[in-house]
């Protein structure tokens, strides 16, 4: 396994299949930061990709050499992306994580004659302001913190005020919401969205996407790709409702439940997953803490008990109150209606007794 030089990433352009993960043809360009490795300097028959959205393996699948040093390049909690259908039974003996599971992701498109802008108004205190890293950088904000480290992946501050975009609404001294670009390449860039749980389902998301759409448009980009987890029901309604067009479904691999909202899986798909990290969890050790909080989730009490109980055999230390803390939280959600029973009381009150 090689890695290339910036200067020679262009040499992977021709293994390249899907047009999905923009990243991708960002790093290549050199327009953002990034590693390729490959498996011959002069012609690379198959790629691995790091970029700050996604890592990706393209080209073909059976060098075998190239295949057992991936796992040497990419951490255990890393997602993989494939390329093409043929790495889709790869990935999982290549990677760091044997048991890193399939699931689906979603892009979207928008041009300028499809954008629908957003006519709500922000409630009385918010204001929507375009993000300026060195006004953020000065003010003491909560969430500040998260606008700047997204900012970190362009690896440049005069690159994103120059080719980026981004708005964000603040309630006082709180960023309740932001949109800001992920990279650009040629006339098309690509933008997300994050909203602080506390201020979710007013708006907010749509408006502060809305601002940075136009932005966009005005510096001159003739597409915006949006990208996200098919689980998203706030995402996908943000993007449809500014009138991005849907364009296809794509995998990618993930050692954990792909989720950017607490409840964008159901208690059954959460048990799902726990069931799957529980019995991953025999081989993987690693995995065993993922299937606790997977079961609190699904809001299955007897198996959070059989779990943390089993945890406690291994001799692995549980946080109790953490883990109390976490219900609560999950409460205020909607979710874990189960956790006030007598059964849950009575076992976490003994636990933290002993």
């Amino acid at each position: 396994m090689i890695k290339l030089e910036r200067k020679e990433f262009k040499k992977v352009t021709h293994l390249i299949k899907t047009q999905d993960e923009l990243s991708v043809f960002s790093v290549i360009n050199g327009s953002m930061p990034g590693e390729i490795y490959v498996n011959d300097i002069e012609h690379p028959t198959v790629a691995l990709i790091k970029t700050n959205e996604c890592s990706l393996i393209t080209g073909a699948s059976n060098d075998e050499d190239f295949n057992s040093q991936v796992n040497s390049k990419v951490d255990f909690w890393d997602q993989l992306t494939p390329d093409s259908s043929e790495w889709i039974d790869k990935i999982p003996t290549i990677h760091k994580n044997s048991f890193i599971r399939k699931y689906i992701r979603r892009h979207y498109e928008l041009e300028i004659d499809k954008f629908l802008e957003c006519d709500l108004k922000l409630p009385e205190g918010y204001e929507i302001e375009k993000v300026d890293l060195s006004i953020i950088k000065l003010k003491d904000y909560d969430n500040s913190d998260e606008v700047l480290g997204w900012l970190e992946s362009w690896g440049d501050d005069e690159k994103f005020q120059k080719y980026g975009s981004g708005y964000f609404i603040h309630n006082n001294k709180v960023i309740v919401s932001w949109s800001l670009s992920d990279c650009y390449f040629e006339d098309k860039i690509a933008i997300g969205v994050h909203t602080d749980e506390r201020y979710r389902n007013n708006g907010l998301g749509r408006m502060v996407v809305s601002a940075t759409i136009k932005d966009c448009f005005a510096k001159g980009y003739k597409k915006i790709d949006w990208l996200c987890v098919d689980s998203n029901k706030g995402s996908i309604t943000i993007a449809e409702k500014l009138g991005f067009t849907y364009k296809n479904n794509y995998y990618s691999f993930s050692s954990y439940p792909p989720i950017e909202n607490l409840t964008d899986l159901t208690e059954l798909e959460w048990h799902e997953w726990a069931e799957y990290l529980e019995d991953a969890s025999k081989t993987e050790g690693t995995l065993i803490l993922d299937c606790l909080y997977s079961y609190i989730k699904s809001n299955d009490v007897e198996k959070t008990i059989s779990i943390m109980k089993n945890i406690n055999t291994q001799k692995i230390t549980i946080d109790y109150l953490k883990i109390k803390d976490y219900i609560n939280e999950l409460q205020t959600y909607g979710m874990c209606s189960n956790f006030n029973k007598k059964i849950w009381c009575d076992f976490f009150n003994e636990s933290i007794s002993v």
